[in-house]
């Protein structure tokens, strides 16, 4: 009987001198099509501030107490100065509000006054449990 001998597969390479040029080629391709997008800031512009309508709910200022926070950022309460940083704003609030049980707080700021001073002021607020606050807003002329 003949021996039947068979054929040995050769194994198949895959050339891999060339893959770091193709990786390049890849990366040149997406760096030259990608679109860069200018990053848009957006303002609000000064003039854009809220107005009072033309029903106006008076506050009594017997049951009120007044926050100023001015342009230089002082923090003013029916006109004493006050602290940030100390609990003098939580200890008059807590002292008003326990006077007068329907305390409102009227709020009011200069239009160039940092959000961050006035972020401080309602966490103090908070603190103090004074939960009635009014913005006080400019009248429409």
């Amino acid at each position: 009987m003949a021996k039947i001998v068979s054929k040995q597969h050769k194994e198949v390479a895959i050339p891999q001198a060339s893959t770091s040029d193709i990786a390049f080629l890849l990366l040149l391709f997406f760096m030259v099509t990608t679109v860069f997008v200018q990053e848009r800031i957006f303002w609000v512009s000064r003039d854009r501030f809220p107005y009072a309508s033309e029903n106006i709910e008076r506050v009594s200022r017997n049951e009120s107490a007044t926050v100023y926070i001015t342009q230089k950022e002082e923090i003013l309460i029916d006109d004493f100065p006050r602290s940030v940083e100390d609990n003098s704003i939580i200890d008059v609030m807590r002292a008003k509000s326990s006077e007068i049980p329907t305390l409102q707080v009227c709020f009011r700021t200069d239009k160039d006054t940092r959000y961050q001073v006035v972020r401080d002021v309602m966490m103090r607020l908070q603190d103090a449990d004074t939960r009635n606050v009014v913005f006080e807003v400019q009248r429409k002329d």
